[in-house]
């Protein structure tokens, strides 16, 4: 029995003292970071060169940025690097992808402290790393770099970056070509004014930038072509700046192509169930400059750019899809739409040939997408190792290509772009490429990996082309169709720009869309009335038709009656003026029944197609007082007939001498 107690008291003193650790375990947990990564921490590490070679060490920079509401302690930061190269540009996807979670890769290279930081604020860390502790050996290429953010013992944050370690052996150079577009910021204008021209195309404008970054550099230049509808427009109104801009565009000896209009998300439009890609048209405002013919009258022309301003491509009907946009069928539509080569992202294919290749029979070139991510955010060192990749990775076939930043409007971002691109191009293993040659190259075939867009954005382009097409049939009523469909067009084109992608804005030009075309689809109507009175069996009913466009149009004018008082006889075509009404006759026959009715008013097209909403009108039936009234007089002559004939035969009967 005492032992009995004695063991119930030692399990009760072990139960209390292990409840005891674990209270001040949890005590002291609840006073220490998070022991895992935190949302709240970011951390990007940058190497100061991006390359290195045996015997030297390697500066790098890291920065955490604390953007929690609560203080982080001071910690350090581990630096560690795989011994093994990076040799194929997958290699090189999968380090930077961390899929392995791994913090802490490779071998351990040094250890930096960390200062505490504020809520809200930041802090960089600078410090020389020993590359001979990470082994790299004589073989030239890649390697990956890591650092893991720890604060008390636990990771908090990590970040990867990679150098070139460069050796007395080097591969063969790959032929580096940037892909650059030559685009204003998004709008919801069809052609960009005057004043907006001027802004753009002056010394610090976002265009001339744009054309900076091109200068000297193998970039290819993919040109908005609502810049050059724009300015032909203009005609001799285009601004000096404007046309100096045209100009330098014209004088640089880069290649280039014509992108879709406004440059337009094609793939979206591919998926939304368009059989062809639209074409906006800028024939109402720009009109071809024909020499007179003597005997005939000359028309009125814009005059004529400089012959040095007018801009020729070097490459014709190129399909450029956003990246890892495109699905399989959406090249048909391409195709289709008369595009007859392609710039795909690496994303969005497989093949042997990882450069360039057939797909859906369009020759096409392949952009890396690590490399243009990283000449998106400027990394240098990262960009770097992708083609340093590329020079050693047979898929690549000796050649990078890159999309360059395509919504970048921002001029800091173009200056920092144009550095980064002299700084790969200095490098040893880098030389300049063309796209011509990546396309003359392309025979292999390329597969492609469906990445369709988003179906959210897909419905909201589907609703935007289902309209497009409701005003191109409304057209069909004005004397001059293009004068509303190309317009449209173009503004339509605007909305769909590549350059709203990501913009929390775009949900605002789509509804600015969708009513200026609805006031368009408006502009013609039957003029709403008040009730009618018909008196008799048959009348022509008057109905008003306005018509709010800038030029002539021509309706049918239907009317469909509620019940059988009364029968419409026939339609009427009218032809309005703009910016008035007209009245349509529209013969109807009543039936003997009085009574009210509604006439159901519609307009269509001469080919058929309706227009605008039905209006309903009343109509008050008095059909019967042509019966009653003629009844009522052949009674009254019937009745004066009759005592005309009693009062002669009585006048006869009594001898009267009127009577005879």
């Amino acid at each position: 029995m005492p032992s009995l107690l004695i063991r119930r008291v030692a399990m009760s003193f072990s139960a209390a003292f292990v409840a005891l650790l674990l209270l001040v375990a949890g005590l002291a947990s609840s006073n220490l970071p998070q022991a895992h990564a935190d949302e709240s921490v970011s951390v990007v590490l940058t190497p100061a060169t991006v390359s290195a070679s045996p015997g030297q060490n390697l500066t790098v920079t890291v920065n955490v940025t604390n953007s929690g509401s609560g203080t982080l302690a001071a910690g350090e930061a581990i630096f560690t690097a795989p011994s093994a190269a990076l040799s194929t540009v997958a290699d090189l996807d999968a380090w930077f992808a961390a899929e392995n979670n791994d913090a802490q890769p490779g071998r351990y290279l040094a250890t930096a402290d960390v200062p505490e930081i504020a809520a809200g604020k930041s802090a960089d860390v600078v410090i020389e790393l020993p590359l001979s502790s990470g082994r790299f050996g004589g073989i030239w290429g890649v390697r990956g770099l890591a650092v893991d953010y720890q604060v008390g013992g636990d990771s908090v944050g990590s970040a990867r970056s990679s150098f070139v370690w460069t050796t007395a052996v080097t591969p063969e150079k790959t032929a580096f070509t940037g892909i650059l577009p030559i685009v204003p910021p998004p709008s919801t204008s069809g052609l960009l004014t005057a004043e907006e021209l001027t802004e753009l195309t002056g010394p610090s404008g976002i265009l001339t930038r744009q054309l900076d970054v091109a200068r000297g550099r193998p970039v290819v230049l993919a040109v908005d072509p609502r810049i050059l509808a724009s300015i032909e427009a203009l005609g001799e109104k285009a601004p000096e700046t404007v046309l100096s801009w045209l100009g330098v565009l014209t004088s640089l000896p880069n290649e280039s192509f014509v992108l879709a209009y406004a440059d337009a998300d094609i793939s979206a439009q591919a998926q939304s169930g368009a059989s062809a890609l639209i074409s906006p048209s800028t024939t109402d405002v720009i009109v071809p400059v024909v020499e007179a013919v003597p005997s005939a009258t000359p028309s009125p022309t814009a005059a004529p750019l400089p012959t040095a301003a007018v801009f020729t491509p070097t490459l014709n009907d190129v399909a450029w899809p956003v990246a890892s946009s495109v699905i399989g069928s959406d090249l048909g539509i391409f195709s289709a739409s008369g595009l007859t080569t392609a710039i795909l992202s690496s994303t969005n294919v497989n093949g042997n040939d990882m450069s360039a290749g057939v797909a859906g029979g369009l020759p096409s070139v392949v952009t890396l997408s690590g490399l243009s991510s990283a000449l998106n955010h400027n990394d240098v060192s990262r960009a770097a190792s992708y083609l340093a990749v590329s020079s050693v990775d047979e898929s690549q076939g000796g050649r990078s290509f890159a999309a360059l930043p395509r919504e970048t409007f921002s001029i800091t971002g173009l200056t920092k772009l144009g550095l980064t691109l002299d700084t790969l191009l200095a490098q040893e293993w880098v030389s300049t490429g063309t796209m011509s040659s990546g396309l003359a190259s392309a025979s292999s075939a390329l597969e492609i990996v469906d990445s369709p867009e988003s179906s959210q954005r897909i419905s909201v382009v589907s609703n935007l082309l289902a309209r497009n097409a409701a005003v191109s049939a409304f057209s069909t009523i004005a004397e001059d169709p293009s004068l509303i469909t190309n317009p449209a067009t173009r503004e339509l084109a605007t909305v769909l720009s590549v350059g709203w992608l990501g913009n929390s804005d775009w949900s605002t030009a789509v509804g600015e869309s969708l009513r200026s075309s609805e006031k368009v689809l408006k502009s013609v109507s039957v003029v709403t009335s008040s009730t009618i009175n018909m008196v008799g069996g048959q009348a022509n009913i008057p109905l008003s038709v306005y018509n709010g466009l800038l030029q002539p149009v021509t309706v049918v004018v239907n009317a469909d009656p509620n019940n059988a008082r009364l029968i419409v006889k026939g339609s009427e075509k009218v032809t309005i003026q703009p910016e008035s009404q007209a009245k349509a006759q529209i013969p109807v026959q009543a039936q003997v029944s009085n009574g009210s009715s509604v006439l159901t008013v519609s307009l269509q097209s001469v080919d058929g197609v309706a227009i605008g909403e039905p209006v309903s009108i009343p109509i008050n039936v008095r059909a019967d007082w042509e019966t009653w009234g003629l009844g009522a007089v052949a009674l009254a002559f019937v009745g004066l007939l009759t005592a005309g004939v009693i009062r002669t035969l009585r006048r006869r009967k009594t001898g009267s001498p009127e009577a005879s």
